[in-house]
């Protein structure tokens, strides 16, 4: 297992998470990340506030980026 962290940022902003999560691979790591993002999307549509300008980037056990993946108005998650 590997440890990938989950990072957000909004424009500038970057939110770092300190904790990571143990997945096998780095597909694995994708698809947690995607499942967030629909679940953010979710939220964000019934609030009427879909974020721009924004990715979750994904670091491996070193802290280094691994994966970007963007959100905005146009983004669609299949």
């Amino acid at each position: 297992m590997n440890r990938y962290y989950f990072n957000f940022r909004q424009g500038d902003e970057l939110s770092c998470d300190h904790v990571g999560m143990y997945l096998p691979d780095l597909d694995a790591a994708r698809a947690e990340a995607l499942y967030v993002w629909r679940e953010l999307v979710e939220v964000a549509q019934s609030t009427g506030d879909v974020p721009e300008d924004c990715e979750i980037e994904i670091e491996d056990a070193s802290h280094e980026p691994v994966l970007s993946i963007p959100l905005g108005r146009r983004t669609r998650l299949h």
